[in-house]
């Protein structure tokens, strides 16, 4: 492969010798290239440097910034038992890959960047000989320090750098737990560590899969310059530092008050927490997480509703939005194990998801109005249509597993592809006959499909003749309509010009940040979701609101998008160009990045876009 030297500016490292390799570490940056790779190579600042051996960028470009042989400063304070001992500052005998990417845990690592990734680090482990325990994750050897990096595919990627070799995981069970432990934990945002005590400490309560990790970024937007140097650790009025886990049935969390993995004794549960400030404080965590425009508001009905009855409906696992059901508006919630809905203007009218088949909900149309519920949760986490015959689907509903978490992922298990996908107490598996199957093509009633628990039942089941689908067809991104209320009002004409500029991300600071501005009407996040959050033919956007524009925001921007996020911004772009008649040459694309104090206006030019096409933005 082809390595580009750059090396450092600054002598922000250590002089060292090659017989010192004994570890691999894998970081991401939380920027975007030119800024993280380029405040890397200056070594930081003086009050926080750093320097890192490799950088790999998201098309795959593989920079070196200091010589292996050298000491570079990317670690930090850590832990890792290093050949049989347990070791500190890992810095000293460790080499460190950066991989250009936000850490939001919802930002994918391009295939191009993974490939990459992939071939330095089999090059390394096998020149350094590094057993497989000692190539890690940040967040493997920082525990509740450090996220890096959040939503990597870690136990495939392990697995394929060791395959062919006296370490490769010879045991294909334990291997295809790993993956749908991995797959469940991605689907939250995050990475499940090494030393992580509140996964195990959840399965043993039988809580179901991880929701989301909270972690303690700043509400403000930050540079994004460098690795992710920010603590996991939320900060509470009046707590000790915290580590927060959502789970589907419960809230996990433990005081952090070293650098040291909490302590499994020191777990505390939502549910088992006295009300008061500490509560009230969780609360908002587990809500925010879902929905960072409101976060739990007390004054709603549906939050009213899940204070009443948490443990039916488990953890919120999407904003409160719009969805229209024969003509009619309702607001919905999706909730890890139920959904709710409301018909506009009659709030305290409120249908389960769950009571609408047996008749007793009072809901018109309740068919039709539980298909549609059903239709946009899929939509909205799995990418999918909601297909009662096809076999994911009603395997999850015969064992009650609650809502889908994420799109389905195949992974290669013993030269076998198999079929993955997370839901909110399980995760499902299945064999496929090849790897590239599709997914709505014919499948048999009798393909066996396990769950975590009896994943091992699964492997070397036989693959027999195919007669119904794994998933329902493929879907258009998912759309979260936020403007529960009346539109605001109409200040000025239809729209004529679409403007798409970046904003930095994650989405739930940028989100939050922006629920009192009127700056952006829509946001697409990096997964490819769409928040709409202002009417079109309301004023918004900066330094120009009288524009007649609508502004759209593109986490980590349109040009470092991925396909499922370049896809979406396709999609809305068509939709609002055609229903709003705006031509193409009315289309303005522009790098300009906004954040709290303001919008920074740095190259703006008109950029015709087909409108026909999903890859023409």
């Amino acid at each position: 492969m082809h390595i580009e030297w750059l090396g450092m500016t600054r002598q922000h490292y250590q002089p060292g010798a090659l017989t010192r390799v004994r570890m691999v570490v894998i970081h991401a940056t939380a920027g975007r290239a030119p800024g993280d790779l380029n405040w890397l190579r200056q070594g930081g600042d003086e009050h926080r440097p750093v320097s890192v051996h490799y950088y790999i960028g998201r098309d795959g470009r593989v920079v070196q910034l200091v010589k292996e042989e050298d000491i570079a400063w990317h670690a930090g304070t850590s832990v890792w038992a290093v050949d049989g001992r347990v070791m500190q500052h890992c810095n000293r005998f460790s080499i460190g890959i950066e991989l250009e990417n936000l850490n939001t845990g919802r930002d994918p690592y391009p295939e191009a960047q993974y490939a990459a990734a992939l071939e330095l680090t089999r090059d390394l482990v096998r020149r350094h000989n590094v057993p497989r325990g000692q190539l890690v994750r940040h967040l493997d050897i920082a525990p509740g320090r450090k996220t890096d990096p959040a939503g990597f595919p870690w136990e495939r990627f392990v697995s394929e750098v060791y395959a062919g070799t006296s370490e490769a995981n010879d045991d294909p069970q334990a291997q295809l737990r790993a993956l749908m432990r991995d797959l469940a934990y991605r689907a939250a945002g995050s990475a499940l560590p090494a030393v992580w005590p509140l996964y195990e400490a959840a399965r043993a309560a039988h809580l179901g899969m991880p929701i989301a990790s909270r972690s303690g970024r700043p509400q403000a937007a930050s540079p994004a310059t460098a690795q992710d140097d920010r603590d996991r650790a939320v900060r509470l009025p009046g707590q000790a530092p915290l580590i927060i886990e959502v789970y589907a049935r419960d809230l996990l969390y433990a005081p952090l008050t070293s650098d040291e993995r909490p302590r499994a004794s020191a777990i505390r549960r939502l549910n088992e927490t006295p009300p008061g400030p500490l509560r009230e404080a969780l609360v908002g965590e587990m809500f925010r997480a879902a929905d960072p425009v409101n976060g739990f508001r007390p004054d709603w009905a549906f939050h009213q509703r899940w204070q009443l009855r948490a443990s039916d409906l488990g953890a919120p696992i999407g904003p409160n939005h719009r969805i229209v059901v024969g003509g009619k508006p309702f607001a919905c919630q999706h909730f890890a194990l139920d959904s709710l809905c409301s018909p506009v203007g009659a709030w305290r009218t409120i249908y389960h998801l769950s009571e609408l088949s047996s008749g007793g909900s009072g809901a018109p149309q309740p068919a039709a109005l539980r298909v549609a519920l059903l239709d946009d949760l899929y939509r909205a986490r799995a990418g999918r249509r909601y297909d009662p015959t096809a076999l994911l689907i009603r395997q999850a509903e015969t064992r009650r597993l609650g809502a889908p978490l994420a799109p389905p992922e195949v992974a290669m298990v013993a030269g076998r592809p198999y079929l993955l996908m997370a839901f909110a107490l399980d995760v499902l598996a299945c064999p496929l006959p090849r790897l590239t199957w599709p997914l709505d093509q014919p499948l048999p009633a009798e393909t066996p499909a396990i769950a975590l628990d009896d994943a091992p039942a699964l492997l070397g089941a036989p693959v027999p003749q195919w007669t119904e689908r794994l998933l329902g067809a493929a879907a258009a991104p998912a759309l979260h309509d936020l403007l529960l209320d009346a539109p605001r009002g109409h200040d000025r004409p239809a729209p004529d010009t679409l403007l798409i500029s970046t904003a930095p991300g994650p989405a739930a600071t940028d989100l939050r940040l922006e629920a009192g501005n009127a700056r952006w009407h829509y946001y697409v996040t990096t997964s490819g979701a769409i928040y709409r959050l202002g009417d079109e033919r309301a004023s918004a956007g900066a330094p120009a609101p009288t524009r007649r524009a609508v502004c759209i925001a593109v986490e980590g921007g349109a040009t470092a998008a991925g396909p499922t996020q370049r896809a979406a911004l396709a999609w809305l772009v068509r939709t609002l160009a055609n229903a709003w008649h705006i031509a193409p040459q009315q289309i303005i694309a522009t790098d300009r990045a906004s954040s709290g104090s303001g919008v920074r206006r740095t190259n703006t030019e008109r950029h015709p876009v087909e409108i026909g096409g999903a890859n023409d933005v």
